[in-house]
């Protein structure tokens, strides 16, 4: 059950960082129908704790009353630590628009690949540079139903939301890279989702 809050947790995250790169006003409604697909990868090299996460979908947005349009996008954290000496460095992150081809998720969950280049920007060193990201995704276990429907009021600004969708742990390997270090060099646990995702905002700037 903790499992899969966090995961409902850091979905919602993700779409909603999704309708901000989409045409949904604050004064209006956003909705998203389609896959998605997340990736944690963890390791610890001597000193050195590297954390990677990963997320990418492919679907219809829309915001009524416009008509839908195919979305799809992925985003990308990468963060390092040196816990010897207490400390960060690197804290980087980005998201990129996808291709047709560049991210595509097999029938039922079964499977998904991710092939695409991310331009991230690092908080330490105050400098962008390119991830190149190859991932792939095996859906293994059942799959389930998840839902959820929320309501955040602050002064002049209401949201609600509503969550609907089918999930599937996965078996996740591939590379995550700069071009010379691959911060995902061990395969690692991730997720397949088919979700329907809806957001309304009142009075929000």
């Amino acid at each position: 059950m903790k499992t899969t809050i966090k995961l409902l947790a850091v979905l919602a995250l993700a779409l909603a960082t999704l309708s901000q790169h989409s045409s949904a006003s604050a004064g209006g409604n956003f909705k998203f129908r389609g896959d998605t697909a997340d990736a944690y990868f963890s390791r610890l090299d001597e000193c050195v704790y590297t954390d990677v996460y990963v997320f990418a979908n492919d679907g219809i947005n829309q915001s009524p009353p416009g008509p839908g349009g195919a979305s799809s996008w992925t985003e990308l954290w990468i963060s390092q630590w040196d816990w010897c000496n207490e400390t960060q460095l690197l804290a980087a992150s980005g998201g990129a628009s996808l291709a047709g081809p560049d991210f595509q998720v097999s029938g039922k969950l079964g499977s998904a690949n991710l092939n695409a280049t991310v331009n991230v920007y690092d908080w330490v060193s105050d400098s962008y540079f390119d991830v190149f990201v190859d991932l792939t995704w095996i859906g293994v276990g059942p799959t389930f139903r998840q839902s959820s429907n929320s309501h955040y009021d602050s002064p002049g600004c209401k949201t609600h939301s509503r969550f609907r969708g089918t999930s599937r742990s996965a078996e996740v390997s591939g590379s995550v890279s700069d071009g010379v270090t691959n911060f995902t060099p061990e395969p690692s646990g991730g997720s397949l989702w088919s979700v329907k995702q809806g957001d309304l905002f009142i009075g929000c700037n």
